[in-house]
């Protein structure tokens, strides 16, 4: 097919949807049963650690860098690898025996980690390349789907193929099946390169030192508890960050065609989707924390306080059209602020710990459920804010730097809650009731919403995401902008 004249189709989108899946419904499927994993492996707790934040670690590390691989060498290509990474991934997890368990799911869950990073990246630059307009905004919303929807599914998925005949296993089986599946969906879009002119003279000094400094950060946050926050080693991590992060820059100033552009944050749309995303995200910590508090306050069982959180799972899916819908409207701008909001209102809800058992139990109920209401409504409008103001050269490489932003953002947002809640849990006197530490810790998370909502509301322009309506249909097509002249009633189907 002919890229200049090929619009994106239900097809390519399914099997990019379903590439996305690989790493949101499958792969961190390991956050609930990796317990199951490690003992049936003969795996120590503290290995199996690593092995589950492995795959999150290494898509945060490297997703920058696969985006801007992919605008100079391809996306399909970059989106098929990362498929074909995930196959191997998941297969040698899935076929893990004693004598080399460690070993294998530990490669198996860093492959995964690399399918991620090239499959995010990529992926949203095809939907920003070959879905225009209102037809972009509704590819959007399904993409969305397949990451926040799988987020919230995952361990219920997990926990439902676990009890199935095929245990755990199966679900890594099923996953590189559904990556094949996968890349006969998508074989046939037309590859796009648009800085295919740079070659071999990609920016690889900068991928380096890059790579090299989320990684260090993202240890930083993810093992500081563990090493210990007084710790020499901890510290060390931050200042080799750090290092590596000037270095970045330094390097940039001077290569001509660097990973990342720096001029892409002087869009005021971009920076602040970006911002935006990164602060929402940081309120990841919130299902830690009632989980914590839920079994550390009243023994609950994991079982009983998971399924408190259902309602975040199933409000994200049936509010994310609505916020792509809504968004059309009024515009991205008041679609966040007012998820942002309903987030505020949850976090805030979900803090009143000092009840009854039942009685939170029902709060948990209600706050998750607006919790993902609020979530699902923020998702296309974030994400197609930072897609529409990308220029073409530099989608993939701004796609992996948005999506940077919520691995970064989450993992921090998880860190201090967690630190957080155990310091004050742990404490002496009224500090170390579960209830305070609950309430201080979700107040943290209560600040990044609320710090989210004004970034959004300050940075991003009010009419970003209205989708022009065509009122006479035999208007001159040259006077409908070009952004909105791809089906602009297939959201509607």
């Amino acid at each position: 097919m002919n890229p200049t004249t090929y619009r994106g189709e239900d097809k390519a989108l399914i099997g990019i949807v379903l590439s996305v899946l690989t790493f949101w419904l499958f792969a961190q499927s390991t956050l609930n049963i990796g317990p199951d994993m490690g003992t049936s492996l003969g795996m120590s707790t503290e290995t199996m650690n690593i092995a589950v934040v492995a795959a999150a670690l290494f898509c945060g590390t490297f997703i920058v860098a696969a985006g801007g691989i992919a605008d100079v060498f391809g996306r399909v290509k970059v989106m098929t690898l990362g498929n074909i990474l995930n196959i191997i991934g998941s297969l040698l997890i899935a076929a893990a025996t004693s004598a080399f368990a460690t070993e294998m799911v530990i490669v198996g869950r860093v492959l995964q980690g690399l399918a991620a990073a090239a499959i995010m990246s990529s992926s949203l630059a095809l939907v920003k390349t070959y879905w225009l307009g209102a037809a972009r905004q509704r590819a959007v919303s399904i993409w969305s789907i397949g990451s926040w929807g799988g987020t919230g599914f995952c361990a219920l998925f997990a926990g439902l193929v676990v009890a199935s005949p095929f245990g755990w296993r199966g679900i890594f089986v099923l996953g590189a099946f559904v990556s094949l599946v996968s890349i006969f969906m998508t074989r046939h879009i037309p590859e796009s390169r648009p800085a295919q002119h740079v070659g071999m003279r990609l920016d690889w000094y900068g991928i380096g030192a890059l790579a090299l400094a989320v990684l260090s950060l993202e240890l930083f946050i993810t093992q500081g508890e563990a090493l210990g926050w007084t710790n020499w080693m901890t510290w060390t991590l931050l200042a080799v960050s750090a290092t590596f992060l000037v270095l970045f820059f330094q390097i940039e100033k001077f290569v001509a065609w660097p990973v990342l552009d720096f001029n892409l944050f002087k869009d005021r749309a971009f920076s602040g989707a970006t911002l935006t995303n990164f602060l929402m995200s940081a309120t990841g910590g919130v299902v830690a924390v009632v989980m914590w508090i839920q079994q550390s306050g009243w023994g609950v069982s994991s079982t009983v306080s998971g399924l408190t959180s259902i309602g975040f799972a199933v409000c994200v899916l049936l509010f994310i059209r609505v916020g792509e819908k809504t968004m059309q409207k009024v515009g991205a701008r008041a679609v966040i602020v007012v998820a942002g909001i309903l987030v505020a209102i949850s976090v805030a809800l979900m803090m009143i710990t000092n009840v009854s058992e039942g009685a939170y139990i029902a709060i948990s109920l209600l706050g998750f459920s607006l919790y993902g209401i609020g979530l699902g409504l923020f998702a296309t409008p974030v994400t197609d804010t930072a897609l529409g103001t990308l220029p073409k050269e530099r989608t993939g490489a701004g796609a992996g730097v948005f999506k940077m932003s919520s691995s970064l953002g989450a993992a921090i947002g998880i860190a201090i809650s967690t630190s957080v809640f155990l310091a004050i849990r742990d404490g002496n006197g009224l500090n170390s009731e579960v209830a305070m530490a609950g309430t201080i810790s979700l107040g943290i998370n209560l600040a990044f919403t609320l710090a989210a909502t004004l970034t959004a509301a300050v940075l991003i322009p009010a009419t970003v995401g209205r989708v022009a309506q065509r009122r006479r249909p035999a208007q001159d097509p040259a006077s409908v902008p070009a952004a909105y002249e791809s089906r602009p009633f297939a959201v509607f189907r």
